[in-house]
Protein backbone atom coordinates (compact mmCIF):
# COMPACT_ATOMS: atom_id res chain seq x y z
CA UNK A 1 0.00 0.00 0.00
CA UNK A 2 1.21 3.82 -0.86
CA UNK A 3 1.43 6.46 1.98
CA UNK A 4 -1.74 8.48 2.46
CA UNK A 5 -1.87 11.64 4.49
CA UNK A 6 -3.38 11.22 8.24
CA UNK A 7 -6.66 12.59 8.47
CA UNK A 8 -7.46 14.98 10.91
CA UNK A 9 -8.33 12.66 14.43
CA UNK A 10 -11.51 14.06 14.51
CA UNK A 11 -12.62 13.38 11.01
CA UNK A 12 -11.43 10.14 11.22
CA UNK A 13 -13.10 9.21 14.68
CA UNK A 14 -16.30 10.39 13.38
CA UNK A 15 -16.08 8.45 9.45
CA UNK A 16 -15.86 4.96 11.45
CA UNK A 17 -17.99 5.78 14.83
CA UNK A 18 -19.63 2.54 15.58
CA UNK A 19 -17.41 0.53 12.67
CA UNK A 20 -16.68 -2.78 14.25
CA UNK A 21 -14.86 -5.71 12.65
CA UNK A 22 -18.05 -7.64 13.15
CA UNK A 23 -17.68 -11.21 11.74
CA UNK A 24 -19.52 -11.91 8.74
CA UNK A 25 -20.41 -15.14 7.55
CA UNK A 26 -17.82 -17.64 6.91
CA UNK A 27 -17.55 -17.69 3.16
CA UNK A 28 -13.97 -17.14 1.92
CA UNK A 29 -10.64 -19.53 2.60
CA UNK A 30 -8.00 -18.51 4.95
CA UNK A 31 -5.77 -15.60 3.64
CA UNK A 32 -2.89 -16.57 1.46
CA UNK A 33 0.15 -14.53 1.18
CA UNK A 34 1.26 -13.84 -2.34
CA UNK A 35 4.02 -11.06 -2.02
CA UNK A 36 7.12 -10.77 0.31
CA UNK A 37 6.28 -7.79 2.74
CA UNK A 38 7.86 -4.37 2.24
CA UNK A 39 7.49 -1.11 3.63
CA UNK A 40 4.70 -0.43 0.85
CA UNK A 41 3.10 -2.83 -1.68
CA UNK A 42 0.46 -1.48 -4.77
CA UNK A 43 -1.71 -0.33 -6.43
CA UNK A 44 -2.52 -3.49 -7.42
CA UNK A 45 -2.81 -4.18 -11.18
CA UNK A 46 -4.72 -7.45 -12.46
CA UNK A 47 -5.41 -9.41 -15.55
CA UNK A 48 -7.47 -12.56 -16.55
CA UNK A 49 -5.71 -14.80 -19.03
CA UNK A 50 -7.57 -16.59 -21.71
CA UNK A 51 -7.22 -19.83 -19.98
CA UNK A 52 -8.28 -18.58 -16.49
CA UNK A 53 -5.28 -17.94 -14.87
CA UNK A 54 -5.03 -14.41 -12.78
CA UNK A 55 -2.01 -12.56 -13.27
CA UNK A 56 -1.33 -10.06 -10.38
CA UNK A 57 1.27 -7.58 -10.38
CA UNK A 58 2.32 -4.54 -7.83
CA UNK A 59 5.13 -2.07 -7.38
CA UNK A 60 6.46 -1.98 -3.82
CA UNK A 61 9.03 0.40 -1.86
CA UNK A 62 11.05 -0.43 1.27
CA UNK A 63 12.21 2.82 3.56
CA UNK A 64 11.47 6.13 2.52
CA UNK A 65 13.76 9.08 1.65
CA UNK A 66 17.41 8.74 0.34
CA UNK A 67 16.96 5.20 2.04
CA UNK A 68 14.14 4.10 0.19
CA UNK A 69 14.18 0.85 -2.84
CA UNK A 70 11.53 -0.29 -5.22
CA UNK A 71 10.89 -2.23 -7.77
CA UNK A 72 7.75 -4.17 -9.21
CA UNK A 73 6.44 -8.20 -8.57
CA UNK A 74 3.74 -10.09 -10.67
CA UNK A 75 2.55 -13.38 -9.52
CA UNK A 76 0.43 -16.32 -11.38
CA UNK A 77 -2.59 -18.17 -9.59
CA UNK A 78 -4.04 -20.63 -12.05
CA UNK A 79 -7.57 -21.99 -12.37
CA UNK A 80 -8.17 -24.03 -8.49
CA UNK A 81 -5.03 -23.59 -7.70
CA UNK A 82 -3.37 -21.22 -4.80
CA UNK A 83 -1.17 -18.02 -5.97
CA UNK A 84 2.42 -19.64 -7.39
CA UNK A 85 5.64 -17.62 -5.60
CA UNK A 86 5.90 -13.55 -7.34
CA UNK A 87 8.33 -13.36 -9.55
CA UNK A 88 10.19 -9.57 -10.70
CA UNK A 89 7.80 -7.66 -13.01
CA UNK A 90 9.23 -5.14 -15.62
CA UNK A 91 10.75 -1.82 -13.77
CA UNK A 92 7.78 0.81 -14.14
CA UNK A 93 5.22 -1.24 -14.45
CA UNK A 94 1.26 0.53 -15.20
CA UNK A 95 -0.38 -2.08 -17.07
CA UNK A 96 -1.16 -5.92 -17.45
CA UNK A 97 -3.34 -7.49 -20.79
CA UNK A 98 -4.01 -11.44 -21.39
CA UNK A 99 -2.26 -12.01 -24.96
CA UNK A 100 -2.65 -14.79 -27.06
CA UNK A 101 -3.86 -18.13 -25.46
CA UNK A 102 -1.15 -18.84 -22.67
CA UNK A 103 0.72 -15.72 -22.25
CA UNK A 104 0.55 -11.79 -20.52
CA UNK A 105 1.67 -8.81 -21.59
CA UNK A 106 2.78 -5.91 -19.50
CA UNK A 107 3.39 -2.31 -19.93
CA UNK A 108 6.27 -0.19 -18.30
CA UNK A 109 6.65 3.19 -18.13
CA UNK A 110 10.40 4.47 -17.01
CA UNK A 111 11.71 7.90 -17.07
CA UNK A 112 14.34 8.72 -19.21
CA UNK A 113 17.24 10.36 -16.89
CA UNK A 114 17.92 14.26 -17.85
CA UNK A 115 16.35 17.50 -18.44
CA UNK A 116 13.21 17.77 -19.88
CA UNK A 117 12.62 18.49 -23.35
CA UNK A 118 11.69 21.56 -25.36
CA UNK A 119 8.22 20.99 -24.12
CA UNK A 120 8.88 20.72 -20.47
CA UNK A 121 7.61 17.26 -19.78
CA UNK A 122 9.80 14.51 -18.47
CA UNK A 123 10.09 11.76 -20.97
CA UNK A 124 9.29 7.91 -20.64
CA UNK A 125 10.55 5.03 -22.29
CA UNK A 126 7.02 2.81 -22.88
CA UNK A 127 8.27 -0.87 -22.57
CA UNK A 128 6.39 -3.71 -23.24
CA UNK A 129 7.09 -7.29 -21.92
CA UNK A 130 6.18 -11.02 -22.60
CA UNK A 131 5.03 -13.76 -19.89
CA UNK A 132 3.78 -16.88 -19.69
CA UNK A 133 0.84 -17.65 -17.36
CA UNK A 134 3.04 -20.39 -15.68
CA UNK A 135 6.20 -18.12 -15.47
CA UNK A 136 7.74 -14.81 -15.02
CA UNK A 137 8.31 -12.00 -18.08
CA UNK A 138 10.96 -12.22 -20.84
CA UNK A 139 13.18 -8.86 -21.83
CA UNK A 140 11.33 -5.91 -21.90
CA UNK A 141 11.35 -4.03 -25.75
CA UNK A 142 10.69 -0.17 -25.97
CA UNK A 143 8.06 1.09 -28.18
CA UNK A 144 8.22 4.52 -28.45
CA UNK A 145 10.20 7.40 -26.18
CA UNK A 146 8.45 10.39 -25.68
CA UNK A 147 7.30 13.24 -23.71
CA UNK A 148 4.16 11.46 -21.39
CA UNK A 149 1.80 13.16 -19.19
CA UNK A 150 -0.68 10.86 -17.16
CA UNK A 151 -0.48 6.68 -17.57
CA UNK A 152 -0.04 4.73 -20.38
CA UNK A 153 -2.66 2.51 -21.47
CA UNK A 154 -3.05 -1.12 -22.94
CA UNK A 155 -5.42 -3.49 -23.64
CA UNK A 156 -5.21 -7.18 -25.92
CA UNK A 157 -6.92 -10.10 -27.41
CA UNK A 158 -6.73 -13.81 -27.33
CA UNK A 159 -5.48 -13.57 -31.30
CA UNK A 160 -2.68 -11.24 -30.46
CA UNK A 161 -3.80 -7.96 -31.41
CA UNK A 162 -2.16 -5.20 -28.84
CA UNK A 163 -3.39 -1.51 -28.50
CA UNK A 164 -1.14 1.07 -26.13
CA UNK A 165 -2.13 4.35 -26.06
CA UNK A 166 -0.74 7.11 -24.09
CA UNK A 167 -0.87 11.53 -24.39
CA UNK A 168 2.06 13.40 -25.51
CA UNK A 169 2.86 16.90 -25.01
CA UNK A 170 3.95 18.62 -28.19
CA UNK A 171 4.87 22.11 -29.82
CA UNK A 172 3.50 22.90 -33.43
CA UNK A 173 5.51 25.28 -35.48
CA UNK A 174 4.37 28.17 -33.75
CA UNK A 175 5.35 27.49 -30.47
CA UNK A 176 2.25 26.61 -28.78
CA UNK A 177 2.10 23.45 -26.63
CA UNK A 178 -0.81 20.40 -27.72
CA UNK A 179 -1.35 17.38 -25.74
CA UNK A 180 -2.19 14.92 -28.13
CA UNK A 181 -3.10 11.07 -28.26
CA UNK A 182 -0.97 8.69 -29.21
CA UNK A 183 -1.25 4.93 -30.04
CA UNK A 184 0.33 1.85 -31.70
CA UNK A 185 -0.92 -1.27 -32.48
CA UNK A 186 0.52 -4.72 -32.58
CA UNK A 187 -1.34 -6.82 -35.33
CA UNK A 188 -0.11 -9.81 -37.30
CA UNK A 189 2.57 -10.55 -35.64
CA UNK A 190 4.34 -7.36 -35.26
CA UNK A 191 4.11 -3.96 -34.11
CA UNK A 192 3.35 -1.16 -36.49
CA UNK A 193 4.24 2.49 -36.26
CA UNK A 194 2.89 4.87 -33.48
CA UNK A 195 -0.30 6.66 -34.81
CA UNK A 196 -2.52 10.02 -34.05
CA UNK A 197 -5.55 9.18 -32.68
CA UNK A 198 -6.33 12.75 -31.74
CA UNK A 199 -3.65 15.73 -32.76
CA UNK A 200 -4.95 18.37 -31.91
CA UNK A 201 -6.03 20.72 -28.86
CA UNK A 202 -5.30 19.55 -25.04
CA UNK A 203 -6.05 15.72 -23.79
CA UNK A 204 -6.25 15.20 -20.33
CA UNK A 205 -7.12 10.95 -20.01
CA UNK A 206 -7.46 8.20 -22.11
CA UNK A 207 -8.90 4.83 -21.97
CA UNK A 208 -8.74 2.16 -24.51
CA UNK A 209 -10.33 -1.65 -25.11
CA UNK A 210 -9.28 -4.57 -27.38
CA UNK A 211 -12.29 -7.05 -27.97
CA UNK A 212 -12.18 -10.84 -29.49
CA UNK A 213 -13.21 -10.45 -32.61
CA UNK A 214 -10.55 -7.72 -33.28
CA UNK A 215 -12.73 -4.37 -32.62
CA UNK A 216 -10.89 -1.75 -31.20
CA UNK A 217 -11.50 1.61 -28.99
CA UNK A 218 -9.81 4.65 -28.20
CA UNK A 219 -11.78 7.19 -25.72
CA UNK A 220 -10.41 10.37 -24.42
CA UNK A 221 -10.95 13.70 -22.97
CA UNK A 222 -9.89 16.80 -24.75
CA UNK A 223 -11.01 20.24 -23.81
CA UNK A 224 -14.25 19.30 -22.14
CA UNK A 225 -15.43 16.90 -24.55
CA UNK A 226 -15.46 13.29 -24.01
CA UNK A 227 -14.54 11.65 -27.43
CA UNK A 228 -14.04 8.12 -28.71
CA UNK A 229 -12.57 6.64 -31.85
CA UNK A 230 -13.70 2.85 -32.33
CA UNK A 231 -12.13 0.22 -35.26
CA UNK A 232 -13.76 -2.59 -36.37
CA UNK A 233 -12.39 -6.10 -37.83
CA UNK A 234 -11.10 -5.03 -41.60
CA UNK A 235 -11.36 -1.83 -41.28
CA UNK A 236 -9.84 1.44 -40.52
CA UNK A 237 -9.97 3.90 -37.53
CA UNK A 238 -13.40 5.51 -37.73
CA UNK A 239 -13.92 9.37 -36.95
CA UNK A 240 -14.14 10.72 -33.74
CA UNK A 241 -17.76 10.88 -31.77
CA UNK A 242 -18.19 13.09 -29.31
CA UNK A 243 -20.33 11.25 -26.37
CA UNK A 244 -20.36 13.82 -23.68
CA UNK A 245 -19.12 17.72 -22.78
CA UNK A 246 -18.25 19.50 -19.89
CA UNK A 247 -20.25 22.06 -18.23
CA UNK A 248 -17.88 24.35 -16.91
CA UNK A 249 -14.97 23.16 -14.85
CA UNK A 250 -14.71 19.15 -14.91
CA UNK A 251 -12.67 16.04 -14.23
CA UNK A 252 -12.86 12.89 -15.90
CA UNK A 253 -12.23 9.39 -15.62
CA UNK A 254 -13.05 7.06 -18.23
CA UNK A 255 -13.41 3.17 -18.62
CA UNK A 256 -14.07 1.01 -21.97
CA UNK A 257 -14.36 -2.39 -22.33
CA UNK A 258 -15.55 -4.53 -25.32
CA UNK A 259 -17.27 -7.88 -25.26
CA UNK A 260 -17.35 -10.97 -27.30
CA UNK A 261 -19.93 -9.79 -29.83
CA UNK A 262 -18.13 -7.09 -30.40
CA UNK A 263 -20.35 -4.12 -28.35
CA UNK A 264 -18.22 -1.17 -27.16
CA UNK A 265 -18.75 0.02 -23.57
CA UNK A 266 -17.62 3.28 -22.89
CA UNK A 267 -18.32 4.41 -18.99
CA UNK A 268 -16.96 7.56 -17.31
CA UNK A 269 -16.97 9.25 -14.25
CA UNK A 270 -17.91 13.22 -14.25
CA UNK A 271 -16.94 15.54 -11.45
CA UNK A 272 -17.89 18.93 -12.27
CA UNK A 273 -16.43 21.47 -10.16
CA UNK A 274 -18.53 23.43 -7.58
CA UNK A 275 -18.30 26.88 -9.07
CA UNK A 276 -20.39 30.38 -8.09
CA UNK A 277 -24.31 29.58 -7.68
CA UNK A 278 -23.53 25.91 -9.37
CA UNK A 279 -23.04 23.10 -7.01
CA UNK A 280 -20.37 20.58 -7.67
CA UNK A 281 -21.18 16.72 -8.75
CA UNK A 282 -19.89 13.40 -9.27
CA UNK A 283 -22.05 11.65 -12.07
CA UNK A 284 -21.29 8.65 -13.62
CA UNK A 285 -22.70 8.44 -16.99
CA UNK A 286 -22.00 6.34 -20.44
CA UNK A 287 -22.43 5.08 -23.71
CA UNK A 288 -22.71 1.77 -26.08
CA UNK A 289 -22.14 1.13 -29.67
CA UNK A 290 -23.84 -1.81 -30.17
CA UNK A 291 -23.29 -4.85 -32.60
CA UNK A 292 -23.02 -3.64 -36.08
CA UNK A 293 -23.86 0.15 -35.47
CA UNK A 294 -21.35 2.39 -36.07
CA UNK A 295 -22.85 5.38 -33.78
CA UNK A 296 -22.53 6.01 -30.09
CA UNK A 297 -26.00 5.82 -28.24
CA UNK A 298 -26.98 8.89 -26.55
CA UNK A 299 -25.05 9.27 -23.17
CA UNK A 300 -26.67 7.75 -20.24
CA UNK A 301 -27.07 9.60 -16.26
CA UNK A 302 -26.61 6.23 -14.24
CA UNK A 303 -26.06 7.90 -11.00
CA UNK A 304 -27.04 11.81 -11.03
CA UNK A 305 -24.36 12.29 -7.84
CA UNK A 306 -22.60 10.56 -5.48
CA UNK A 307 -20.32 8.27 -7.76
CA UNK A 308 -16.59 7.81 -6.85
CA UNK A 309 -14.72 5.57 -9.10
CA UNK A 310 -16.61 3.09 -11.09
CA UNK A 311 -15.83 -0.42 -12.15
CA UNK A 312 -16.87 -2.82 -15.16
CA UNK A 313 -17.46 -6.81 -15.98
CA UNK A 314 -18.92 -8.29 -18.34
CA UNK A 315 -21.69 -10.35 -16.71
CA UNK A 316 -23.69 -13.82 -18.05
CA UNK A 317 -26.92 -11.56 -19.35
CA UNK A 318 -24.51 -7.68 -20.01
CA UNK A 319 -22.42 -5.93 -17.79
CA UNK A 320 -21.86 -5.08 -14.65
CA UNK A 321 -20.90 -1.73 -12.84
CA UNK A 322 -19.96 -1.03 -9.71
CA UNK A 323 -18.87 1.94 -7.56
CA UNK A 324 -19.58 3.73 -3.71
CA UNK A 325 -22.33 5.54 -3.63
CA UNK A 326 -22.51 8.61 -1.42
CA UNK A 327 -26.37 8.00 0.19
CA UNK A 328 -27.75 10.44 2.71
CA UNK A 329 -26.92 7.73 5.34
CA UNK A 330 -23.60 7.32 3.91
CA UNK A 331 -21.25 5.61 1.72
CA UNK A 332 -22.58 2.33 0.22
CA UNK A 333 -21.56 -0.59 -2.76
CA UNK A 334 -23.62 -0.49 -5.19
CA UNK A 335 -24.53 -2.35 -8.44
CA UNK A 336 -26.13 -1.33 -12.13
CA UNK A 337 -26.78 -4.10 -14.57
CA UNK A 338 -27.41 -3.80 -18.57
CA UNK A 339 -29.60 -7.32 -18.13
CA UNK A 340 -29.90 -7.87 -21.81
CA UNK A 341 -30.44 -4.00 -22.27
CA UNK A 342 -28.74 -1.15 -23.85
CA UNK A 343 -28.96 0.71 -20.63
CA UNK A 344 -28.09 0.06 -17.54
CA UNK A 345 -31.25 -0.31 -14.81
CA UNK A 346 -31.46 1.14 -11.56
CA UNK A 347 -29.37 0.97 -8.10
CA UNK A 348 -28.93 -2.02 -6.09
CA UNK A 349 -26.85 -1.91 -3.00
CA UNK A 350 -24.76 -4.43 -1.52
CA UNK A 351 -25.07 -3.11 1.96
CA UNK A 352 -25.83 -0.43 4.18
CA UNK A 353 -24.46 2.56 4.87
CA UNK A 354 -21.30 2.56 6.72
CA UNK A 355 -18.87 5.53 7.37
CA UNK A 356 -15.39 5.38 5.49
CA UNK A 357 -16.49 2.62 3.18
CA UNK A 358 -14.84 3.05 -0.19
CA UNK A 359 -12.94 1.49 -3.16
CA UNK A 360 -15.66 -1.04 -4.34
CA UNK A 361 -14.66 -3.61 -7.18
CA UNK A 362 -17.11 -5.57 -9.05
CA UNK A 363 -16.74 -9.44 -10.82
CA UNK A 364 -18.84 -12.18 -12.23
CA UNK A 365 -18.24 -15.82 -11.92
CA UNK A 366 -20.23 -19.07 -13.53
CA UNK A 367 -21.23 -20.49 -9.96
CA UNK A 368 -21.67 -17.61 -7.68
CA UNK A 369 -23.41 -14.83 -9.49
CA UNK A 370 -22.20 -10.94 -9.47
CA UNK A 371 -19.46 -10.13 -6.83
CA UNK A 372 -18.75 -6.70 -4.78
CA UNK A 373 -16.30 -6.06 -2.60
CA UNK A 374 -14.72 -3.48 -1.20
CA UNK A 375 -12.75 -1.55 2.05
CA UNK A 376 -14.15 -1.22 5.73
CA UNK A 377 -12.02 1.09 7.32
CA UNK A 378 -11.50 -0.13 11.49
CA UNK A 379 -11.23 2.40 14.07
CA UNK A 380 -7.19 2.53 15.00
CA UNK A 381 -5.81 1.07 11.52
CA UNK A 382 -4.86 4.42 9.83
CA UNK A 383 -8.41 4.60 7.92
CA UNK A 384 -7.38 1.25 6.74
CA UNK A 385 -9.30 -2.14 7.69
CA UNK A 386 -10.67 -4.91 6.15
CA UNK A 387 -12.48 -6.35 2.90
CA UNK A 388 -15.83 -7.02 2.97
CA UNK A 389 -18.19 -8.50 0.18
CA UNK A 390 -21.49 -9.45 -1.08
CA UNK A 391 -22.85 -11.39 -3.82
CA UNK A 392 -25.83 -11.24 -6.38
CA UNK A 393 -26.59 -14.59 -7.56
CA UNK A 394 -27.67 -15.37 -11.13
CA UNK A 395 -31.72 -15.52 -10.33
CA UNK A 396 -31.53 -12.72 -8.08
CA UNK A 397 -34.85 -10.37 -8.90
CA UNK A 398 -34.14 -6.49 -9.20
CA UNK A 399 -37.96 -6.23 -7.80
CA UNK A 400 -36.35 -5.20 -4.06
CA UNK A 401 -33.56 -3.04 -5.48
CA UNK A 402 -32.56 -1.84 -1.81
CA UNK A 403 -31.91 -5.71 -0.43
CA UNK A 404 -31.00 -7.96 -3.52
CA UNK A 405 -27.79 -9.45 -2.33
CA UNK A 406 -26.93 -12.07 0.07
CA UNK A 407 -25.07 -11.47 3.41
CA UNK A 408 -22.14 -8.84 3.66
CA UNK A 409 -18.87 -11.26 4.24
CA UNK A 410 -15.32 -10.54 6.03
CA UNK A 411 -12.97 -11.32 3.20
CA UNK A 412 -9.93 -10.61 5.65
CA UNK A 413 -9.36 -10.41 9.09
CA UNK A 414 -9.10 -6.66 10.04
CA UNK A 415 -5.47 -6.14 8.93
CA UNK A 416 -5.21 -2.67 7.81
CA UNK A 417 -6.46 -3.81 4.22
CA UNK A 418 -5.90 -0.73 1.91
CA UNK A 419 -7.47 -1.55 -1.47
CA UNK A 420 -9.47 -4.29 -3.45
CA UNK A 421 -9.50 -6.53 -6.88
CA UNK A 422 -11.55 -9.04 -7.78
CA UNK A 423 -10.83 -11.77 -10.00
CA UNK A 424 -12.64 -15.28 -10.90
CA UNK A 425 -11.43 -18.88 -11.00
CA UNK A 426 -13.18 -20.29 -13.64
CA UNK A 427 -12.76 -24.07 -12.00
CA UNK A 428 -14.57 -23.77 -8.76
CA UNK A 429 -17.03 -20.94 -10.75
CA UNK A 430 -16.26 -18.43 -7.44
CA UNK A 431 -14.28 -14.95 -7.02
CA UNK A 432 -10.80 -14.52 -5.97
CA UNK A 433 -10.28 -11.30 -3.72
CA UNK A 434 -6.32 -9.69 -3.91
CA UNK A 435 -5.86 -6.83 -1.49
CA UNK A 436 -2.69 -5.11 0.05
CA UNK A 437 -2.86 -5.34 4.07
CA UNK A 438 -0.43 -4.79 7.14
CA UNK A 439 -1.51 -8.18 8.97
CA UNK A 440 1.56 -7.22 11.86
CA UNK A 441 -0.17 -3.60 12.40
CA UNK A 442 -0.11 0.03 11.51
CA UNK A 443 -0.91 3.30 12.31
CA UNK A 444 0.39 6.88 12.91
CA UNK A 445 2.99 5.64 15.72
CA UNK A 446 4.39 2.87 13.77
CA UNK A 447 8.02 3.49 12.82
CA UNK A 448 8.31 3.28 9.28
CA UNK A 449 10.95 0.13 9.77
CA UNK A 450 8.00 -1.82 10.99
CA UNK A 451 5.54 -1.08 8.52
CA UNK A 452 5.19 -4.44 6.99
CA UNK A 453 3.10 -4.23 4.13
CA UNK A 454 1.94 -7.72 2.23
CA UNK A 455 -0.67 -8.73 -1.04
CA UNK A 456 -3.19 -11.11 0.39
CA UNK A 457 -5.66 -13.36 -1.60
CA UNK A 458 -8.82 -15.31 -0.70
CA UNK A 459 -10.95 -17.60 -2.39
CA UNK A 460 -14.94 -17.12 -2.68
CA UNK A 461 -15.75 -21.00 -1.05
CA UNK A 462 -19.04 -23.03 -1.80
Amino acid sequence: MRRALPLPLALVCAALAGVVPTAGAATWSAPQTVSAPHTFAGPLLTATGFDGTLVAGWPWQDNVGNDAIGGEAAANRAPGQAFAPEHPAPDGLVGLAPFARTQTVALAQQGVPGRPGPTGAIRYRLNVAFGTLTGGFGAARTLVTAPVVGQAQIAANSQGTVLVAWIEVTKTSSGATRRIVRAIERRNGRFGRPFTASGKGRADTVAIAVGERGDQAIAFVRQGDVLARVRRPGHSWGSQQRVARADGGTQWRLLSRIDQRGQVRLIWRRHQLRRSAVAGRTALEGTAMLVGRGRFLPAQTILPDGSSTPALAQADSGWALATTATTTDGPRPVLFRTRGASTFGGPEYAAPAQGGLRGTDVMFAANSGITLAWIQPVAGQDSDGLVRAATLHRDASPARPDTPFGPVEDVSPAEAAHEVRLGADPRAGAPVALWTARPGGTGPTTPIDQLKSVVRSALRLP
